[in-house]
């Protein structure tokens, strides 16, 4: 296995390999979403509805990687402090999706007119808190190497 996926035996925890579902998921349900309120399509409008709910599925198991890879971040400085925004703004993403996905499943008949419309700005929400919150997660990697064995790290020519 290590000589098919060599990345993975340099992982430091498992978060990596599941941050990018949710992104995925919950942005690919925005736009089903906008598709579906534009064009009234409902077929379109289910598809943005499973994109959600695997996201959240995704946005779970993700937020439980994270949380064990909080070790690896210095509890003091500036990694620290991104380190907790990144964790208070994921938890409420996560959070808003649970909702979404609550509501969507318990008043999916009524999801139409302006109840779309509010589940479409729910979505759009959602995937601004994201943006952000994955940009946290971003500047915690490539501009303080947080989750990167450095003893390990081979040098650039």
């Amino acid at each position: 296995m290590e000589t098919i996926l060599p990345g993975l035996r340099g992982m430091l925890n498992w978060h990596p390999a599941f941050v990018h579902f949710p992104i995925a998921f919950w942005l690919g349900a925005l736009l089903f979403e906008a598709l579906s309120v534009a064009r009234g399509n409902d077929e379109w409008h289910r598809t943005a509805l499973r994109l959600l709910w695997l996201g959240t599925l995704a946005g779970l198991a993700t937020v439980y990687t994270g949380l064990e890879a909080e070790a690896a971040v210095p509890e003091a400085g500036d990694a620290w402090e991104i380190a907790q925004t990144h964790k208070r703004l994921m938890l409420l993403v996560t959070s808003a999706a649970v909702g979404l996905s609550l509501w969507a499943a318990i008043a999916r008949e009524k999801l139409a007119g302006k109840f779309r419309w509010a589940f479409l700005f729910g979505l759009a929400v959602l995937a601004v808190l994201l943006t952000l919150g994955a940009d946290r997660g971003a500047q915690l990697v490539y501009q303080y190497g947080t989750a990167v064995d450095w003893s390990k790290a081979v040098p650039q020519r």
